[in-house]
């Protein structure tokens, strides 16, 4: 399987798990900028295949997403 299908069925495959469709990954829209940078986190995180490596981003992310979460509740 070449790249480009590869990167399609892990998309279809994301966008499924998620429940959003595929097309919600193919561009930054005025909606929602974050779109762009979500289909360039996805593509990154297909080129890690080292599992260390997958978990050290992991890792980075749930730090990310605690402190993004106590601010939200510190500011309630």
């Amino acid at each position: 399987m070449d790249n480009k299908l590869k990167s399609d069925a892990l998309l279809r495959d994301i966008a499924k798990a998620v429940g959003c469709p595929v097309e919600a990954f193919s561009s930054a829209t005025d909606r929602d900028p974050g779109t762009g940078t979500t289909l360039e986190l996805f593509h990154l995180w297909d080129m890690i295949t080292e599992p260390q490596a997958r978990q050290r981003v992991l890792a980075c992310a749930r730090q990310e997403a605690a402190r993004q979460r106590a601010r939200m509740q510190a500011a309630e």
